[in-house]
Parts: C-alpha cells; structure tokens; sequence
C-alpha cells in the first residue's frame, strides 16, 4: 500500500529527500517516519489548523520540517532533541528548506527541557 501511494498519488519532494540523504550522511539512524507518514502529519495539522506543535525526539528533523510546512506564517513548532550531533543536523536541514524562523530545537532530556 505504502508503494502504490508513492508512485502513484505523491509525488517526490527533492528537499525531504536531501533531508534524508542528509541525516544517512551524517551517520544517524534511518528511524524517521517514512515519507507517506510524514505527509500524513502535514495533512493532520494543516486540516487541524495547528498555530503550535511540541515535538518530542527531532533526529535530523525530516517529520518537523513536514509539520512545520503545514503552520501558518506566524506558527511555531518546538522540537526536544537529547542528542547534540542530530540537533546539528536538524539545524542545518532546517535551515536548508527555510524554516527556521518557524522551528525552535532545545537540546537536553526532554523532562528538563520541555516547555511550560
């Protein structure tokens, strides 16, 4: 099923696949949501009409920047990310599709980091 929807009712994004060229490079785990789940996250909170989205565990940010795409101008989705090297990534892939004046990633555990 998840091929038939790739080949035949999505097509490919050059960015998120640069996203995840980009995380494979840099040695993280391939854990991300595949591409079809990541466009179901868009869709969840751009029919929810999502201003804010808390995001727990970033990697290299390939599901944040899919959420991100689906907030207004003024939304903002905070991402917790534990590891230090996959919030680098994360940055630079952020930055790479222009998001990062919408997505905040804060390095540390989460139950120290999370927001109020």
């Amino acid at each position: 099923m998840d091929l038939y929807f790739s080949t035949k009712l999505h097509a490919s994004d050059p960015v998120m696949n640069a996203v995840l060229n980009a995380n494979a490079e840099a040695g993280l785990p391939a854990i991300d949501v595949s591409p079809n789940q990541g466009k179901l996250l868009y869709l969840l909170a751009k029919m929810k009409g999502c201003r804010n989205i808390l995001a727990i565990g970033t990697l290299g940010g390939y599901s944040s920047i899919g959420m991100a795409r689906a907030l207004p101008e003024d939304g903002q989705l905070i991402t917790l990310e534990f590891d230090p090297e996959h919030a680098k990534v994360a940055e630079k892939n952020i930055r790479n599709d222009g998001l990062d004046h919408k997505i905040e990633i804060i390095t540390g555990p989460a139950l120290e980091t999370l927001p109020p």
